[in-house]
């Protein structure tokens, strides 16, 4: 199972990032496409982060381990901010979709982050 778990901001509900962690053991690896929805979605807005709004992110990428984390760093600016809100709702979005298809292979919690 893929477990994904959303950093959210204590006090105002913001998420700060994510972590996705194991494979979803949908079928063999390398044929496993909730495994490949999951990288492409995670890959794509961690990307995002660091391309696209270069925003100060602290990131992790290991395929070996089936790990993909990216969170905000504090001292991003409010249009980064603003920015990775967008793309990481839209992260949530797209999982929860895939977790709706696919309940036994995918596993999305939440985290408060100071």
């Amino acid at each position: 199972m893929t477990t994904i778990v959303f950093f959210r901001n204590r006090k105002s509900g913001s998420l700060l990032g994510f972590e996705a962690t194991g494979h979803a053991g949908y079928a063999d690896a390398g044929m496993d496409i909730v495994c490949a929805e999951i990288s492409a979605l995670t890959q794509a807005t961690l990307n995002g982060l660091k391309n696209v709004l270069g925003a100060p992110v602290i990131y992790d990428v290991d395929p070996e381990e089936a790990l993909v984390t990216a969170r905000l760093m504090p001292e991003a600016t409010q249009d980064q901010e603003n920015g990775a809100q967008l793309l990481l709702q839209t992260l949530l979005e797209a999982l929860q979709a895939i977790q709706r298809d696919f309940p036994r292979n995918v596993r999305i919690i939440f985290k408060e982050w100071r």
